[in-house]
């Protein structure tokens, strides 16, 4: 069955690989972004031009797929998804991670589960709780910050219909930003539309995960695949 397979698949995947993220005083030097050495920024505008052109073909394409993907097959891969990740010895491993808080209005692989078991469950004396950031959206240029949440409870709906953590917790007093944060983050999960077999991610094109841009964050080797995975070879 194809989603049995693209399971196993995702299961190898994101067992061996892991994602690093390093704290602000590690990066300072890192004040431009590295250009992608399989990319030429300098192309022909054409060039350029046809490559997002071939971006949002393909948007096109996925979204039309995932709005066809049944309720029962989207929840059996979310669930599947999800039990991958929190096996994975580089989650249990971690200490703290930011993760989005998934919508099921942009059909986005869920994270319900995993948020649930990370702030519900009780650390024992050997293991330490985890410190979880999520995002929260600053402006309609879609800027955001990662901020501390301790409860599924801090999330509040916002205008746009995500949830989201307010600026500020119950007790009045300011959340802690991850780029503030005195220790790195181990791990970050990212939301995409599609990914290829390389583990290249295409977004929405809404720029909501330009925040791992931040010269805070640094990327390991490797990525983690989802079974919603693009097979059209390798993405523009």
């Amino acid at each position: 069955m194809r989603v049995g397979k693209l399971v196993n698949k995702a299961a190898m995947a994101l067992m061996s690989n892991s994602c690093k993220i390093a704290s602000p005083s590690l990066c300072s030097a890192m004040l431009h972004p590295t250009p992608n050495p399989r990319r030429s920024f300098m192309d022909d505008p054409r060039q350029l031009e046809a490559i997002f052109q071939k971006k949002q073909s393909l948007r096109s394409k996925i979204r039309k797929e995932l709005k066809n993907m049944s309720p029962i097959q989207r929840a059996h891969e979310d669930n599947a998804i999800q039990n991958i990740v929190l096996e994975a010895p580089w989650f249990k491993s971690s200490q703290s991670l930011c993760a989005y808080v998934s919508s099921a209005a942009l059909r986005e692989v869920g994270t319900s589960k995993i948020l649930a078991e990370v702030l519900c469950n009780e650390s024992s004396e050997q293991e330490k709780q985890k410190t979880v950031y999520v995002p929260r959206v600053e402006d309609r240029f879609s800027n955001m910050k990662m901020l501390k949440i301790s409860s599924l409870n801090d999330l509040v709906l916002s205008s746009m219909d995500i949830l989201e953590p307010p600026p500020v917790d119950s007790d009045g007093k300011e959340r802690e930003d991850v780029m503030q944060a005195c220790e790195p983050v181990d791990l970050v999960v990212l939301p995409g539309l599609a990914f290829d077999r390389s583990g290249q991610r295409l977004g929405r094109n809404g720029g909501a995960a330009r925040c791992t841009k931040h010269p805070a964050f640094t990327q390991g080797p490797g990525k983690g695949r989802t079974p919603r995975e693009c097979d059209a070879g390798s993405l523009p």
